[in-house]
């Protein structure tokens, strides 16, 4: 393995812990929330269950606009090292919280300093990492991400709140004190015309001491950027729809981001325990969410070895099918129940299907999308586009979630996975017909591709 790998991969690694807490904080509520009804300290009335689970979101719609204040004046490194203030925090009073606005504080500070990862972790790997290993390490971040809450579902089925909260607390403390050795972003360094210290940035992520050719091209794209260093945000926004190429990749991003969001994995997860006690199937709960844990880390790891030789794209025209076919299966046991059929031999169908679902999820519509976001946009736009994305993100999962519970309580389970199948089935064909191969090429290739030219 030579030295670029090497180096890769432990930038890679040490700046995903980050994607584990934020794990953590997404699959917190589901071995946590059914503890308020048993034996945690905190009694969590129903109608308020909701927002515990929501105001993750929220937080995360309020942290990722801090990048835009912060991640051109102190750089992509200085905003990450800032993302640690909110995460520990949030951890300490998440567990020690003892009334419900408390714990409303810590699950909105969570998500500020999840927001802000989302928003530049992608744009910071993107432009570290080289056209070899920037795949891998895109899908990287949502195997760690899906590690983390495997993590949750491992340790909290089986400890109290603070013991969680405790052990999570020490990721963000590790990425502190390992992240403040890692360089600035080489393409921020070039921006500020720092040209040496962008010079020794790729010296030491590429492993090599000749890289005339990578800040060529980094200076090529900052060049035909015409950055403003005053440029506000709503101008900023114009001019990411002004051009064609910006105009596609934001096209490109709702398209990913929806199979990331809306095909319903956010509340599928979150109130899993609830389906599988609704379908009475005999396997323990416990044991059946810790297997969705371990099936979406071992599919996202499954990713990460074949995006370099099947591409981003095919692996979300394969994985699409499988999930909307999962979710029909749902839908359809969930409507014979609620129509009166007897399907007392057929209540192992949410369980096992679930589990597909979560396999083909895993395998490309979880990992894929931020390996995108952080590929397709010019520097000129990536702030503004990456707070966007972020912000859609919060929007939409939020949204998820709340329109799960209302329907469901509503109309039964099946209404919602219903939709699901519907939204997944039509973001397969929206992936078919829009969404490009970006695998193994450079940035300026992309955006060359981007705006129509070969």
């Amino acid at each position: 393995m030579d030295l670029e790998i090497l180096r890769q991969m432990f930038i890679g690694i040490v700046c995903n812990l980050l994607i584990v807490d934020s794990g953590l904080n997404e699959g917190w509520s589901t071995p946590i929330i059914p503890k308020f009804e048993q034996d945690d300290p905190l009694n969590v009335p129903s109608d308020k269950v909701v927002w515990v689970v929501n105001l993750l979101y929220v937080g995360i719609g309020i942290g990722s606009v801090v990048p835009f204040l912060l991640m051109d004046r102190i750089g992509r490194k200085g905003t990450l090292l800032f993302a640690t203030i909110p995460k520990i925090a949030s951890w300490i009073l998440i567990g020690v919280a003892n009334t419900v606005p408390q714990l409303y504080v810590g699950r909105i500070l969570a998500g500020i300093g999840c927001g802000i990862t989302y928003a530049v972790i992608p744009m910071y790997l993107g432009e570290v990492s080289s056209k070899r290993s920037r795949g891998p390490l895109g899908t990287l971040m949502a195997v760690l991400m899906n590690t983390g809450m495997m993590l949750a579902y491992v340790i909290g089925l089986w400890v109290s709140r603070l013991t969680l909260s405790m052990i999570a607390v020490t990721i963000p403390l590790i990425f502190l004190v390992t992240f403040i050795w890692l360089p600035e972003s080489s393409v921020f360094l070039t921006k500020k015309n720092k040209l040496t210290s962008a010079e020794r940035t790729l010296k030491w992520a590429l492993g090599k001491d000749d890289v005339v050719e990578e800040l060529e091209e980094i200076k090529r794209i900052v060049a035909t950027e015409d950055f403003e260093p005053g440029m506000t945000f709503e101008r900023s926004l114009r001019e990411m729809f002004a051009r064609r190429e910006n105009r596609r990749a934001f096209r490109i991003a709702m398209i990913v981001l929806s199979a990331l969001t809306l095909t319903g994995a956010a509340p599928l997860l979150t109130y899993q325990s609830f389906i599988f006690e609704e379908a009475g199937y005999e396997i323990s709960t416990n044991v059946s969410i810790v297997m969705t844990g371990c099936a979406i880390v071992l599919a996202g790891s499954v990713c990460v070895v074949l995006v370099r030789c099947t591409g981003k794209r095919l692996l979300l025209l394969i994985a699409a099918p499988i999930c909307v076919l999962s979710l029909a299966a749902m839908a359809i046991f969930f409507g014979l129940k609620s129509s009166g059929y007897d399907v007392s031999q057929t209540r192992w169908v949410p369980s096992v299907f679930l589990l597909i679902y979560v396999l083909g999820y895993g395998l490309a519509l979880n990992p894929i999308p931020l390996g995108y976001i952080g590929e397709i946009f010019h520097i000129d736009v990536k702030v503004p586009a990456a707070i966007f994305c972020s912000l859609y993100y919060a929007v939409t999962t939020t949204t998820l979630v709340k329109f799960y519970q209302v329907l469901q309580e509503s109309y039964g389970t099946y209404m919602p996975i219903t939709m699901f199948t519907v939204i997944t089935f039509l973001i397969w064909l929206l992936i078919y017909r829009y969404v490009p191969e970006t695998e193994g090429k450079t940035l300026e290739e992309i955006q060359i591709e981007l705006r129509g030219k070969r």
